[in-house]
């Protein structure tokens, strides 16, 4: 029998400190090997979907371990065990859900779906309806860390781009040539600008800001309304993988000649998302439900 997900914690972490790195596809027959999986279990495929079953099990597996900092991503697809994961396995430490929970991030990424109150201990009793519902939104959640990862891994250009594809998905630019990319010297921190009418009456002046760690404070907003202001304009985008720190978020709702919107890295993956850039569907499911007005519709 294939274990679920949460009972492969210390497989995972026993094989990538066998191995100094594995790409997650060797990470699977390893694991299986431990597990001493059967062909068929192998190769049992998920319904509707052409992945196996190991092979989506374990890759929530590693979501979980990656939360809680025990293995890491070293390059696209190629993990690694820490030195915390490695002092695990010394200690001999059987890890499970419980256990996981000790770490912040962890808790972060449960909690963030779950709408339970926390001082509630008895498990709410959920229809099936609200169960995928709460399935959707932390598959979405991981989606939206993969994204953000992925995005701070490549180089300030391609984030560039990046937004200004969005805001083109989204439907602001009048057309394809109404989006310009500042991509030259002096351009006094504007990243990018969106004409959103056929002579650019309306326009969009848009500064990407790819960081990884710290927040954008205000003095960055400030240079930023600054260089919005000295081309005329009256609407400022300003989007980072970062956060913004509260006096950042403050300064821009005071604005009244030049209207700033600040996006945020949550806020950004969750657009992306919503609009499908950089994402694909996987599945879609059909939810069907009884047509009482076709049974209670009368034969003329």
């Amino acid at each position: 029998m294939i274990p679920q997900y949460n009972e492969m914690y210390n497989e995972v972490l026993q094989v990538l400190n066998k191995h100094h790195q594995l790409r997650v596809r060797d990470m699977v027959d390893e694991v299986s090997d431990v597990l001493h999986l059967t062909e068929d279990e192998r190769n049992q495929k998920m319904e509707n979907s052409h992945k196996t079953v190991i092979y989506h099990r374990l890759g929530w597996t590693k979501t979980y371990l990656t939360k809680a900092g025990l293995i890491r991503s070293v390059e696209r697809g190629v993990y690694q065990i820490t030195p915390q994961g490695e002092n695990i396995l010394s200690s001999h430490i059987h890890v499970d859900d419980d256990y996981l929970m000790r770490y912040e991030e962890v808790r972060q990424f449960v909690n963030r779906h779950n709408e339970q109150p926390e001082n509630q201990t008895k498990p709410k009793e959920s229809t099936p309806l609200e169960n995928i519902d709460q399935s959707i939104k932390m598959i979405s959640s991981r989606v939206s860390d993969e994204l953000l990862d992925m995005i701070i891994s490549k180089d300030p250009a391609f984030f560039e781009k990046l937004v200004l594809d969005l805001l083109d998905k989204m439907g602001y630019a009048y057309d394809k040539e109404s989006i310009i990319s500042t991509d030259y010297s002096g351009d006094e921190g504007i990243d990018g600008i969106i004409n959103e009418d056929q002579f650019g009456f309306n326009s969009i002046y848009i500064q990407a800001k790819k960081w990884n760690r710290s927040s954008v404070g205000r003095p960055e907003i400030q240079k930023f309304l600054g260089a919005v202001a000295g081309q005329g304009g009256t609407k400022g985008l300003f989007i980072t993988t970062s956060t913004f720190t509260r006096e950042a978020i403050d300064y821009a709702k005071k604005q009244l000649q030049v209207k700033l919107i600040l996006i945020d890295g949550k806020m950004l993956t969750d657009l992306m998302i919503k609009y499908n850039l950089g994402v694909s569907v996987v599945q879609t499911y059909e939810i069907k439900q009884l047509d009482l007005d076709y049974f209670d519709s009368e034969l003329v």
